[in-house]
This record gives structure tokens, sequence and C-alpha cells, in this order.
């Protein structure tokens, strides 16, 4: 039975469950409740679940440092679970840089599957470590937010734009910003 260690990252913008195993992180996520974080990670792999927030003092302080406006690079080792197909765009948006975005489509390219945006989009729905993989940096290519959160909910949109905020690409106000910016100039 494989070891995995999670903890609770509690910062200013919000709680952040994290996981992960000897290689690597498994996990990352924002807008869910302890139950259903550990739900996930029971049912996508057997494992033996150990508290330990210790293991998880490199994410916290980057966290940290990215909260408060710093470009710092998330290089942190992972060990993905995923299709090869998941992996390979997954790897993509790790590589989008602070302060830029991308399109689905952008991304389809970048893998070489330039007709597969719709799979994309899955697959950055589907991205199991949040912020560190910023798939926040994914929008659609007429400048258009897109989803976030496995969905286009108010509240998972209102985190996108606080994490598009924090790394100066949105202004940082209530409702709409991303009306009052050109968001393809980031690509």
């Amino acid at each position: 039975m494989e070891s995995v260690h999670y903890t609770l990252i509690e910062l200013p913008l919000g709680e952040i469950w994290a996981a992960r195993t000897e290689k690597g992180l498994i996990q990352v996520s924002t807008l869910t409740s302890k139950d259903v974080f550990m739900g996930n990670l029971r049912r996508t792999m057997d494992a033996e679940l150990t508290q330990d927030p210790e293991m998880f003092d490199d994410l916290r302080g980057i966290l940290g440092e990215w909260q408060k406006g710093e470009p710092i690079p998330f290089d942190l080792p992972f060990d993905l679970r995923g299709t090869p197909f998941q992996r390979d765009v997954w790897s993509a948006i790790h590589r989008i840089p602070y302060g830029s975005l991308s399109s689905y489509g952008m991304l389809a390219k970048d893998i070489g599957r330039p007709r597969a945006a719709r799979a994309v989009g899955n697959a950055v729905g589907s991205n199991p470590c949040g912020i560190v993989i910023p798939c926040h940096r994914v929008i659609h290519s007429d400048g258009g937010l897109g989803g976030f959160g496995h969905g286009f909910k108010e509240r998972s949109l209102d985190v996108k734009r606080l994490y598009l905020s924090i790394e100066g690409i949105l202004p940082r106000v209530e409702d709409y910003p991303e009306k009052e910016v050109d968001l393809t100039r980031f690509f």
C-alpha cells in the first residue's frame, strides 16, 4: 500500500488541501472541504493517508510568497496520476509563465494536438494540483475567463479572478474586472 501525506494550508486567500507521495505532489485543492478532499484521495488510490504538515513546508512557503504577488515559480516535484494526454496538458499548463495566459487552443497546439481544444479543456478541468499547475492562467481564446474549479459557478470564477489579480492580470475590483481588460494581450 502506498503512503500519502496530506495537510491543510491556511492562507489569507483561503484553505488549501494538499497531498503528496515521497515522489511529489499528487493533489492541491481549493474550494473544497476536508471530506471531499479525502474522498477524492481514497477514490483515486489505495493508500495509507497520514496528516503531516511538515512535508509541505516548501509548498506553504511558495504559496505564501505567491499570494503576496511575488512572481514565484512553482518548481516542486509532482507525482501526477492521469492519462498520458492529461499529463501532457498539465505539463503545458505548468509552463505558462507568471503574469501570462494561454487558451485551450494554444495548449492543444503546444502539445501537438491542434484539434483537441475540447479535450484539453477536459484535462484542464481535471487538473489535480490547482494553483501550482496554474490552470487559472487558461482562458478562452476570445479573452473570456472560461471555467475554474471544475465548472462555471460564480464562487469558483471569483477565485479565478482573485488568482489572476494576485498575478497582476486583472485589476483588484469587485464584480467582473475582466470586462475592463483585454485578456488576450496576456497570451
